[in-house]
């Protein structure tokens, strides 16, 4: 695990060590500096592993656009979750466009790719901008890090679950119009054969945990050859966005919960 120091941080998103908020914002804004909250989950052991923020062209933003943060536990006190560990990811924004928001996320180990698990029909914590902020967030870990077993659970329902080939397609099309939009036919340079492509022989089996893999990571991390709406050979390209991040991630969680339950599967029930 290679903990990211002040510095790297600061060359992923600068965003985060932002001096003071967008002047758009209203006066009763409550302006806390998302390194404020970093530091005080690192004092609790959770450790910034991964950031970065959105690009935006004008450069006056580049202080205050959308940010993400992931964390992790030193490994020995983290839950055994099998080939993934699990994160807690953290966005913000100081331009108005998004409150802090914690969320329980996962990092694939064999993929290198992280995923964001709701853990409720809302995702995560939100805390609106304000001098509890920090106190907030805090309280939110601990309590999204008590759901950390419950996760392992679904994960085993994932694991256990077959598929057959035509129900993994069902799988990848609606993933595509999660992506794409409903019209995703005429939208999306790629089929759902390429997003169910195995990049490895770990993934290459038959269970809902290896579709889902596939799947988010041939979305995510790009490169799948493809062809345009104009008909040109293309490679589609990688998600960057922190909010179609978060927002894709969740949606694919919650796909493969249903897929799960249409197969007859019981999901562990989180508190209301």
């Amino acid at each position: 695990m290679q903990i990211l120091t002040h510095d790297r941080l600061h060359r992923n998103a600068p965003a985060i060590f932002a001096r003071e908020p967008d002047d758009a914002v209203s006066e009763r804004y409550g302006f806390v500096p998302t390194i404020n909250v970093v530091d005080a989950l690192q004092d609790e052991g959770w450790y910034p592993v991964r950031a970065q923020q959105t690009n935006v062209r004008d450069m006056s933003r580049q202080t205050t656009a959308r940010h993400m943060i992931r964390f992790r536990q030193e490994p020995d006190r983290q839950v055994d979750l099998g080939d993934s560990v699990a994160e807690l990811v953290l966005t913000n924004s100081h331009d108005r466009s998004a409150a802090y928001q914690l969320d329980l996320g996962l990092f694939r180990l064999i993929c290198s790719n992280g995923m964001v698990a709701p853990v409720s029909d809302m995702g995560g914590i939100r805390v609106r901008h304000g001098k509890h902020v920090v106190d907030d967030i805090l309280e939110g870990s601990i309590a999204l890090s008590h759901q950390v077993p419950r996760i392992a659970e679904g994960m085993e329902v994932f694991q256990s679950t077959m598929v057959h080939s035509d129900e993994a397609r069902l799988f990848a099309e609606a993933a595509l119009a999660l992506r794409y939009g409903d019209d995703w036919q005429q939208q999306s340079p790629i089929q759902p054969d390429n997003v169910l492509e195995a990049r490895r022989t770990e993934d290459a089996g038959g269970t809902l945990w290896q579709v889902f893999g596939r799947t988010q990571e041939n979305l995510f991390k790009g490169g799948v050859r493809g062809q345009s709406t104009s008909g040109r050979r293309t490679r589609t390209r990688a998600i960057n966005n922190v909010t179609e991040d978060v927002r894709l991630n969740r949606a694919l969680w919650t796909l493969t919960e249903r897929f799960a339950e249409l197969k007859g599967a019981t999901l562990p029930a989180f508190p209301a």
